[in-house]
């Protein structure tokens, strides 16, 4: 899985976001949740355009992590890896 980082990219839209779908909220996995439960590789193009903070918050997800809008509980596949390009 590739995903392309800008400047503006946040941890919301790497791990998901909760929205309205009719009258129940639902939620969204993002790329790194979705590559995490998968097992695939997760490839960051332009990760140079990631704050140093903002990376440093991406490396502290790829252990285990609680998403807090649904209090669910996500660990790595096996096969998980992340690539900054």
């Amino acid at each position: 899985m590739i995903y392309a980082c800008t400047n503006d990219t946040d941890l919301d839209e790497l791990i998901g976001t909760q929205y309205w779908e009719g009258q129940r909220l639902s939620f969204h996995y993002g790329p790194l949740v979705q590559a995490m439960k998968a097992g695939e590789e997760l490839v960051l193009e332009n990760s140079a355009a990631l704050s140093a903070f903002m990376l440093a918050k991406v490396r502290l997800m790829l252990g285990a992590m609680i998403i807090e809008d649904t209090s669910e509980e996500i660990y790595p596949h096996d096969g998980f890896r992340l690539t900054l390009g």
